[in-house]
């Protein structure tokens, strides 16, 4: 059974506010003339009012037993009727008679066999692909409501959600066991089995955690890829599943341990083994790219410390060459050996040409044996001694040189230098990727790489670069094995340079050229222009946008959603229309910012620079009539325990009902209050499960141990902050310092364990561990707090934080410090005006113009960041075309946005 504080099931809850009460229960005047009328007596009328008001909020009829007192007394008073007056009733046909009245009243119709047909579709159809029974309940409210039946009574739907989603399960888990082969079925059951003297089972493999990017866990993840592909075609067992569903089920896998998995039937264990395996496969590509780009990352990062680090040794190296060349000099210089010995062999040169002077090239070699007697000449001789005092001189340079170190050393500390003058560190990448070279090869062979786009010239570079990896010489050809040339256009400037070489026209530096490749594919990974197949991170974007037929049709709507258009506007929108709406609001807005700057006191426009700044405020001294109220609410104040106050929100405003098990069933706990309240507190503390065992009575570690792991996920964690959010704007206090329209955004860094691919050295904090990232509401409380990196830029999870906000209180003004100010937010709507169902059907859409054809593009908001800003290149920024169709674009996991329209090709790089 499921809870029904799990739901959306309309039902008095513990915590009713006054303002709630006001809008929800005040009956009209209307409603109070009418229910006079009609009542015959004073509690009549109000069991009548307490009726017609439940029904408008809630669509059914509540049992006057749950009816809270302070609702009844609510009514009454607003009634204006006795305070003694109770909503009771003279017999069960009068209460039948009065809700016949309510539903005649409020445009409802009651037909049982109706609703329970609808929900009972409804459910079915959404079980295919959802799994948690308060999901399908929350779904079926809505085909209701919108078919304007009346509810049935939650034990109804409960019951329903139970049946069918446990007979489309066994449908689909019973498919893919049919899929599978009789070999991968034992060999799945067996990971639950003990293999080795450890005592341990293969089954905790598949929750392998990939731990730092190093170069050990790099080599030993792609093993862990390998075994996992081992067990089979997972893409095909699960063929025709939703993603949603096998994301359920292998989280339900992944909750258990091989002792509790084995109590499950065989023939349910082995599919849900075989979805944890499918996500460990995804997982695994994932890991094994991101550790791929982090090792990139770090390697550039070390190459250009290496370019600093020259250019702090710069002086000394220039002295070292300087000293170097004027050896050489005095080598060559008056006096010394190679001057020396030049003069030498000019003098015995000229010795010999004396002595056989008289002949030329025609002279014939009775002459010559004349001349020369007929024996050989000393004039020869001495000519001889010449060339050989010459090769001498010309051996002391060599030899100086080899006395400095060697032409190799001379030419890698003129390198050196070059690379500080030229800003090229990437002549020397390829240092530092010597260990990591082996494994990276051995990565693109495991893995299946995809363009995005129709430029594939970073895959094929690699090919290039593959199919010459096992040669060890200095170049490779610049032309593949057809004869064409390898596009390296992808590439800077200095990339160019670092990959040719002057005396060898037509060949490729191998070394740079394999560096280059790896940063590129790196890249082009991070910016989502290359896919890895399999993977749900690194996916391909492209396929998931939605049909133009679809776009289309929400088009209309959208458009007046966020203000482009009127309501019902037939009027074509192109992107001149576009254009023309955005100039004229930047326009009237910049019309506005001059017109206040005079009387703006706090901002200044540096009149040379033209660059605005911002005087700081200084806070002013509290009055002592503040000061005194201060300590007069201190002293009212009553004291509370941390523990206390996690025990009394959960209490009033249910928040522990978002916990359960990963099936979606109440939890089977003797106390799920108190288990969920203490595993809160202690996670919250960051204390361990043996030290609360320790201090808390009533409890053991292993208790908390099994509610955190098994009842507890990030996402269920995400809606108890929205739900303590949500109750606490309705507050009267929060209100005193916002309404909910503005936030700030910031990062505060927090330890992590060492061991895991977010963990990272912060520069600016000084320590190893990753950065919290706030939503701060003007309300005085956080509402989405986002773990990222540290040393990314800040600015793209300002977005990511608001589209993954659960709560009712929705900014459409955020601050930022400067890690935040370059954020481009391109809808033309507050936030909160995107309704729900426009998010799960298209995603948050957001726009903006084709450059080259005035082409609307779209993005849709999902995915993911990682740990890089920089911008992804583009080879085209001009096109011709006349229509609009929506590009295709995506959010990349870099702070960068790649779009490119799919009329024209032409892309572009939106930031933020």
């Amino acid at each position: 059974m499921t809870s029904i504080e799990r739901t959306a099931y309309p039902r008095f809850k513990r915590l009713i506010t006054a303002r709630e009460l006001h809008v929800f229960f005040t009956p009209s005047e209307e409603e109070r003339a009418w229910a006079e009328e009609v009542a015959d007596s004073d509690e009549h009328q109000l069991a009548l009012l307490l009726a017609l008001k439940s029904y408008q909020r809630m669509g059914c009829f509540p049992k006057a037993h749950d009816v809270p007192d302070q609702v009844m007394e609510f009514v009454r008073r607003a009634a204006e009727l006795p305070e003694e007056t109770l909503p009771v009733y003279a017999s069960g046909r009068t209460a039948e008679r009065h809700r016949s009245w309510v539903r005649e009243r409020c445009g409802m119709r009651y037909d049982g066999a109706a609703a329970r047909a609808l929900a009972e579709e409804t459910m079915r159809i959404e079980a295919a692909s959802k799994n948690n029974p308060a999901d399908l309940i929350n779904i079926a409210l809505e085909k209701l409501v919108e078919a304007g039946l009346e509810i049935p009574r939650y034990s109804t739907l409960d019951a329903m959600a139970s049946t069918v989603r446990a007979r489309v399960n066994e449908e689909i888990l019973a498919g893919v066991r049919e899929r599978m082969t009789e070999d991968e079925r034992v060999r799945l059951l067996g990971l639950v089995d003990v293999v080795g003297l450890d005592g341990k089972t293969l089954f905790n493999a598949l929750k392998h955690n990939p731990g730092r990017a190093t170069w050990s866990n790099f080599k030993r993840l792609k093993g862990h890829l390998t075994w996992v592909d081992g067990l089979g075609e997972s893409g095909k067992w699960l063929e025709g599943v939703a993603s949603g569903k096998v994301a359920d089920f292998a989280g339900e896998a992944e909750a258990q341990d091989a002792a509790t998995l084995k109590d499950y039937t065989a023939r349910r264990r082995v599919a849900l083994i075989a979805c944890l395996a499918a996500k460990a496969r995804m997982r695994a590509r994932d890991d094994l790219t991101t550790m791929f780009c982090k090792r990139m990352a770090g390697k550039a990062k070390k190459a250009r410390e290496e370019l600093e680090e020259i250019r702090r040794q710069q002086q000394e190296i220039v002295e070292r060459l300087v000293s170097n060349y004027r050896t050489l000099l005095q080598q060559v210089d008056v006096g010394g050996p190679a001057q020396t010995a030049r003069a030498k062999a000019a003098a015995l040169t000229k010795q010999a040409l004396d002595a056989l002077e008289g002949l030329d090239e025609e002279s014939s070699a009775a002459e010559a044996a004349s001349k020369l007697q007929g024996r050989v000449s000393p004039a020869l001789l001495t000519l001889a001694e010449g060339l050989m005092v010459q090769s001498n001189g010309l051996a002391s340079l060599t030899a100086a040189v080899e006395g400095l170190g060697g032409f190799d050393a001379q030419y890698a500390q003129i390198e050196r230098v070059s690379a500080h003058h030229g800003e090229n560190w990437e002549v020397l990448l390829h240092g530092h990727l010597k260990a990591d070279r082996p494994v990276m090869f051995d990565l693109t062979d495991v893995i299946e790489l995809k363009a995005t786009s129709e430029d594939s010239s970073v895959l094929d570079a690699l090919a290039h670069a593959t199919a010459h990896r096992a040669l060890t010489r200095d170049f490779i050809p610049d032309r593949d094995a057809d004869g064409r040339k390898v596009d390296v256009s992808f590439a800077t400037q200095n990339w160019q340079k670092a990959i040719r070489d002057r005396r060898r026209p037509g060949h490729f530096v191998r070394r740079h050229f394999e560096a280059m490749v790896f940063y590129y594919l790196a890249d082009e990974l991070r910016t989502g222009d290359v896919a890895v197949l399999g993977s749900e991170e690194y996916a391909d974007w492209s396929e998931q946008l939605l049909p133009w037929e679809q776009v289309e049709a929400k088009l209309p709507e959208y458009l007046a959603e966020v203000g482009l258009a009127e309501p019902g506007e037939a009027a074509a929108f192109d992107g001149r229309a576009l254009v023309a709406q955005l100039r004229g609001r930047l326009s009237a807005a910049a019309a506005a910012a001059d017109g206040e700057y005079p009387e703006n006191d706090e901002l200044f426009i540096d009149p040379d620079s033209g660059a605005p700044k911002l005087k700081a405020r200084r806070a002013e001294k509290p009055r002592k009539s503040a000061q005194a109220l201060e300590q007069a609410v201190k002293e009212r104040m009553p004291e509370r325990t941390l523990l206390g106050i996690v025990a009394r929100t959960a209490y009033w405003i249910e928040w522990w009902n978002r916990f359960g098990p990963a099936s979606g069933n109440d939890p089977k706990l003797k106390d799920p209050f108190g288990r969920y309240v203490i595993t809160t507190f202690v996670k919250g503390t960051n204390m361990t499960f043996a030290e609360a065992a320790r201090h808390i009575a009533g409890v053991s570690g292993h208790e908390l141990s099994i509610a955190s792991r098994r009842h507890v996920t990030t996402a269920k964690l995400n809606e108890a902050i929205g739900d303590v959010v949500d109750r606490h704007a309705q507050l009267d206090l929060s209100r005193a310092w916002g309404n909910g329209t503005t936030a700030a955004a910031d990062g505060t860094h927090m330890d992590t364990y060492l061991d895991n691919l977010l963990a990272e050295t912060s520069v600016r904090y000084g320590a190893v561990g990753g950065i919290a990232y706030h939503h701060v509401s003007d309300l005085y409380i956080a509402l989405f707090t986002h773990f990222v990196p540290c040393g990314v830029w800040e600015a793209v999870y300002i977005i990511e934080g608001l589209l993954k906000n659960t709560s009712e209180v929705r900014p459409t003004t955020i601050h930022a410090d400067t890690q935040g100010h370059v954020v481009t937010w391109t809808p033309h709507a507050p936030l909160s005006r995107m309704d729900g169902q426009i998010r799960r059907q298209t995603g948050l859409l957001r726009r903006w113009l084709c450059g080259s054809c005035s082409s609307v593009a779209r993005m849709a908001g999902t995915g993911s960041c990682s740990s890089t800003t920089r911008a992804s290149r583009s080879k085209s920024s001009r096109g011709s075309c006349g229509s609009w169709p929506l590009a295709s674009a995506r959010r990349t996991r870099s702070c960068r946005t790649r779009t490119t329209c799919v009329t024209c090709g032409a892309s572009s790089v939106n930031v933020g």
